[in-house]
């Protein structure tokens, strides 16, 4: 059993790293927590030595995508799977986690009513 000060929640959504020092990156969020986030690299690499980024959080509210920037620090690099810690847990960081968990949950449940939809829809077609 984890023993963590800060309850992880799953979530996907795409993510920007921007560093100083090198390129962009890019990948999703595996889990999120009010401290930190651990992300799944797709395309890029953050050097070795590179301890701080900025994530750039792209959140589709159904209607429109917001945009959402923090801080982080590198906790654990990796290949392919970095762990984060963001820099400033203020009310700013955990507003735009509970956005990104708000919107998510949203569209999971638009998602669950549209695949419910279709099976009732296939079913009635093959009665």
């Amino acid at each position: 059993m984890e023993n963590r000060a800060a309850k992880r929640n799953q979530i996907q959504v795409d993510i920007e790293i921007a560093h100083p020092t090198a390129n962009r990156c890019y990948g999703y969020a595996e889990n999120i927590s009010r401290t930190g986030i651990s992300i799944v690299l797709r395309e890029g690499a953050l050097p070795p030595q590179q301890r701080s980024v900025i994530l750039s959080f792209k959140i589709w509210t159904g209607t429109e995508t917001l945009y959402r920037k923090i801080y982080a620090r590198v906790v654990r690099p990796g290949q392919g799977k970095i762990a984060l810690e963001f820099t400033r847990s203020d009310f700013t960081a955990e507003s735009i986690i509970r956005e990104l968990m708000f919107f998510q949950h949203q569209n999971d449940k638009i998602s669950r009513a549209q695949r419910n939809s279709y099976s009732f829809t296939q079913d009635r077609l093959t009665a």
